[in-house]
């Protein structure tokens, strides 16, 4: 048996990166999302009318990729199956009246779901979103997106929080030094805690990550006292985002927070919001004491134009020049 190449993604040029994007989008008629999983579907169905925006999709569009070649038992099943979908159409439209101007698509007289002309930046960074909540098909830029999106995490954080506020990040892009121990003594140095030397001499002096901690934020006071509002941030693009919940309670452990505890923070590429209930797509994910900033909250609070040079935004303009004629017979 002759196994499938492995692909290296770094000696892989960009294009070569972009057009094996495409052939693992046009290799997934449907994607294997559970039916609770409606507002992934959306994304699914938004990221096919960005690559078929010259005639955008419609229902029956998306009806033929999903369900083209099954054969029913009886007409019960092919109606869940067009229940299904009008549902997933539905989040849809409740996504233009909850994002707006910011919203990249439209939904053309009702029927077809189109790529905005004259994207403003806040387009793009919807598209951007979008694609680094699709990492699966996107894998070959998986560490420039996750970076990225760290980075606009950091902004949005920034902008979140009053200007007094000390926002830094704790990840790839960190400032501190040495292994995860020594990072971690100087950022409770930083905010004036002690640590808890069982706990920390647990973790190996030869791991040099981050321990699950990508930005640390906190509202100081002048008195040095570590009673203090600090943010402890995960940034998450993967869709197993709810076990990285744990990752930043493990510094509870770690630092002694003295008379109040850290607001535990996660940031999500992903479309959470629901509109007529006013609360989260799969709430049951999302454990309590956490704050969420998901896509439309990132949107809300990042007014920070650098990402137009990010190495993400170099994919999503290559998304929106792409045409989709020549997406039907990429091979490689």
């Amino acid at each position: 048996m002759i196994s499938e190449p492995k692909w290296n993604k770094t000696a892989m040029t960009f294009e070569n990166k972009f057009t094996k994007c495409i052939q693992t989008f046009n290799n997934i008629d449907k994607p294997d999302y559970t039916k609770s999983e409606i507002n992934n579907y959306a994304d699914f169905i938004e990221l096919f009318a960005l690559f078929e925006k010259e005639n955008g999709v419609t229902f029956g569009d998306v009806q033929d990729r999903f369900f083209g070649v099954k054969e029913y038992c009886n007409s019960e099943a092919r109606d869940d199956d067009e229940s299904f979908l009008n549902t997933v159409f539905e989040v849809i439209k409740e996504r233009i009246s909850l994002y707006t101007d910011e919203y990249p698509f439209e939904y053309q007289n009702n029927e077809t779901l189109l790529l905005k002309q004259n994207l403003s930046v806040k387009n793009k960074l919807y598209l951007s979103l979008l694609i680094s909540s699709q990492l699966d098909i996107f894998n070959p830029f998986q560490s420039d997106l996750t970076a990225d999106f760290e980075k606009v995490s950091y902004a949005v954080l920034r902008e979140f929080l009053p200007v007094k506020a000390v926002v830094k990040e704790f990840g790839k892009n960190t400032q501190y030094q040495g292994n995860a121990i020594s990072k971690i003594k100087q950022l409770a140095r930083d905010l004036d805690l002690q640590v808890e030397d069982y706990e920390l001499n647990q973790v190996s002096e030869r791991n040099t990550q981050e321990r699950g901690l990508d930005i640390i934020a906190w509202l100081p006071f002048a008195d040095k006292c570590g009673n203090k509002v600090i943010f402890l941030c995960q940034c998450a693009c993967g869709k197993k985002y709810e076990s990285k919940q744990h990752d930043t309670r493990r510094f509870e452990n770690y630092l002694r927070f003295y008379k109040t505890k850290p607001q535990h923070t996660l940031f999500i590429p992903y479309s959470l919001i629901k509109v007529q209930e006013r609360k989260f797509y799969h709430s049951d994910y999302i454990e309590q004491d956490y704050l969420v900033f998901e896509r439309k909250r990132i949107l809300e609070y990042h007014n920070d134009n650098s990402i137009e040079s990010s190495e993400t935004f170099k994919v999503v303009e290559k998304c929106i020049d792409f045409m989709s004629i020549e997406n039907k017979n990429i091979n490689i």
